[in-house]
């Protein structure tokens, strides 16, 4: 074999190698994780915030379209696009509407009646002296036939009583609550108030443009109204229920009092 074979030879040989090890790195080869985008927006008072403060901030969200805080972004997008979303007035908004004392199924839709959207409700039995449970529901919109949210408020109060009625996760590794029998007593109490049509709506997650939820928030049994920026994802931020009993600070409500029986 000539010199010049040889050369060629070994020079094919190598670029079956190169050829080789580019399609084993790029088999191997795996993309790092996109970035789901950072969690930042939550409506509803920070733990130990001054109500007034809190208040004050809530109406401030709704001086302007775009309001104030971080928004949960998506994905990606052009800064131009949301400033232009951010200004827009017929943008529509999250919010949390907070109830100035506990509402029945039909105070609370007639405060939200306004509203293109309802999306969540806040259940809480207020008793003195006792941290009754405040639990959330996800709401669908009225079904074919239904003429208002009457239905689907009941249908989530419903969802709350069957929730509290089976009481915690049990069994092994799951934590349970440091007193396990006032937990089922204020549990109880709740399921019991709820079906026996007592007030217990202290929160709706509501949606609607800047200038909707302003009527909503002028209404004097509404306690507060919080709205996020329009570009803020759902499920994408948290929601902390102002407590009607919270009145200085967003403490833990005092414990001490006896446990009516349900």
């Amino acid at each position: 074999m000539t010199l010049a074979a040889r050369v060629l030879k070994i020079a094919g040989v190598g670029v079956v190698i190169v050829v080789a090890l580019v399609a084993i790195l790029t088999a191997l080869r795996t993309d790092p994780p996109r970035s789901p985008g950072v969690m930042t927006d939550a409506l509803g008072p920070e733990d130990g915030e001054r109500v007034e403060d809190y208040l004050a901030r809530a109406a401030d969200s709704l001086v302007t379209a775009g309001g104030g805080g971080d928004a949960a972004r998506g994905s990606g997008g052009d800064d131009d696009d949301d400033e232009a979303l951010a200004s827009d007035p017929d943008a529509r908004r999250w919010a949390l509407v907070t109830a100035g004392w506990a509402w029945t199924v039909p105070e609370a839709v007639g405060v939200v009646r306004e509203l293109p959207r309802v999306s969540g409700l806040y259940v809480q039995v207020p008793v003195d002296g006792v941290a009754m449970p405040v639990t959330g529901v996800t709401l669908a919109e009225p079904v074919t036939g239904e003429s208002g949210r009457e239905p689907v408020f009941h249908r989530g109060l419903e969802q709350v009583a069957r929730r509290l009625d089976a009481g915690p996760p049990s069994g092994p590794g799951v934590p349970q609550p440091p007193d396990a029998g006032r937990a089922a007593a204020t549990a109880a109490l709740t399921v019991s108030r709820i079906r026996a049509g007592e007030p217990a709506i202290i929160g709706l997650l509501a949606r609607g443009t800047t200038e909707q939820l302003r009527a909503v928030a002028d209404q004097p049994w509404v306690r507060a109204v919080e709205a996020l920026p329009p570009d803020a994802v759902w499920e994408r931020f948290a929601v902390r229920p102002l407590q009607p009993q919270q009145v200085d600070a967003a403490y833990p409500l005092p414990d001490g009092g006896p446990v009516p029986a349900a």
